[in-house]
């Protein structure tokens, strides 16, 4: 066994792939993290397996010595963030559980599918195993010791009171509304819009929770909210409210932040289930910023990806409702996206030739060549399905996305799609 055939055996496992069916199992049978509601919880599950696949077959790979491994970045943050909304600790040894055996499956088929002796497959696999193991025994000790000692310092917070009610709000259960307001210092008895701001996860450099709390508060004036309540929510995240009876809410698209950070705002809605209901359109604004993988400094804004929010709501599902109305036109290649952004403009435009051309800057007969491609890639005419064609070009652009674990892996893409096409 040489180092190559480490490599080698790396080199065959799907990462995103793996990393999702480990966050999604997990998700499944731990009882702590299954909520079907927060898909924000699930995709931070996700993407810290994420971080523990690419470590352990970094590891492996480089014969790094287990026993000095450090957890990852983003694994520390989905503990922090378990230890804050109160998540059992015997959580993270389950989850690591899980990630061995699927592990364990990955690394074996790589192993048989390597074109060397048995001799060295043996080998190959009998180390394999051994890191993991011994990799994973090492993390969740550092874990568990993290988990203790973030859980420790949040109790002692002055943010784990209000945290704790605005949890019991967002859980639906029955609270008094004077009392609940008073304790919370917000009076939660008006129009709120939920906001979110967090760091953006490319950026290595995280600001401290002070930036976040200021940039809320910013977010909050330039809305006209008259209060601002703001509960942590991770360790790169922050939830706020702010209420008020002249909620700017037509301003929320012209909003813009300094980076490394970005935010979501939901709509404005009344009393207490208004509150509730405005943060779960934050939570999917932010989700589909992720989805559209949004520039540092972006505010987005629910009403503007509601539709996007709804077709995407099952990632997988979307990305396969994408190969079946596209067909061959779904592949990720220059002339496909080319017929593809050709084919959004001429549904804009209402099947106009001229317009097409004109907002394209090309030949009407280009725009007429092109249609003329598509159309023999696509199982049907045009005009036949046109709303699913439509909803199906637009995620086109980001059916790298189209997954847990896509969406885990994903950097900054070539280009964005426009936030406009969704309103």
């Amino acid at each position: 066994m040489t180092p190559d055939d480490a490599a080698a055996v790396a080199a065959k496992i799907d990462v995103n792939d793996l990393a999702e069916r480990i966050g999604l199992r997990a998700v499944e049978v731990i009882a702590d993290l299954h909520n079907a509601q927060d898909k924000d919880l699930e995709q931070l599950t996700v993407e810290a397996a994420l971080s523990n696949v690419h470590a352990v077959l970094r590891g492996f790979a480089g014969a790094e010595d287990p026993a000095f491994v450090q957890p990852p970045e983003l694994t520390l943050s989905w503990v922090a963030t378990m230890a804050q909304r109160g998540i059992s600790v015997a959580a993270i040894p389950r989850c690591y559980v899980i990630g061995m055996g699927l592990c364990d499956a990955a690394l074996r088929k790589a192993v048989h599918g390597l074109a060397a002796s048995e001799d060295v497959k043996w080998n190959l696999t009998n180390a394999a195993l051994n890191y993991l193991y011994e990799y994973c025994e090492k993390i969740t000790g550092d874990l568990v010791d993290h988990y203790q000692r973030e859980r420790e310092l949040w109790v002692r917070g002055a943010d784990s009171v209000r945290a704790e009610l605005v949890l019991a709000i967002l859980a639906g259960r029955p609270v008094d509304l004077h009392a609940t307001s008073a304790a919370l210092g917000y009076n939660l008895d008006r129009p709120h819009m939920g906001l979110m701001v967090w760091a953006d996860p490319r950026n290595p450099d995280k600001p401290p929770l002070q930036a976040l709390k200021r940039t809320a508060a910013q977010l909050a004036h330039q809305l006209k909210g008259m209060e601002l309540l703001v509960v942590p929510a991770g360790s790169a995240m922050v939830w706020a409210w702010t209420s008020g009876p002249a909620l700017a809410d037509e301003l929320a698209g012209e909003l813009t932040i300094d980076g490394p950070l970005l935010a979501s705002i939901g709509g404005p809605s009344p009393g207490v289930d208004g509150f509730a209901r405005s943060h779960r359109h934050a939570k999917e604004a932010r989700r589909m910023a992720g989805v559209f993988a949004h520039a540092a400094g972006t505010v987005t804004h629910h009403r503007q990806v509601a539709l996007a929010a709804l077709l995407t709501h099952d990632l997988s599902a979307s990305r396969e409702f994408v190969e079946d109305e596209l067909g061959e036109l779904s592949s990720d290649t220059e002339r496909n996206r080319r017929l593809r952004a050709t084919l959004v403009v001429y549904f804009h435009e209402n099947m106009s030739w001229s317009r097409t051309a004109e907002r394209l800057g090309v030949h009407q007969n280009t725009v007429m060549y092109r249609v003329q491609q598509a159309k023999e890639l696509l199982s049907c005419s045009l005009s036949e399905r046109r709303l699913e064609l439509e909803a199906a070009l637009r995620l086109a652009e980001v059916s790298a996305n189209l997954s847990p674990g896509g969406l885990a892996g994903s950097g900054q893409p070539e280009r964005d799609v426009c936030q406009d096409d969704w309103k």
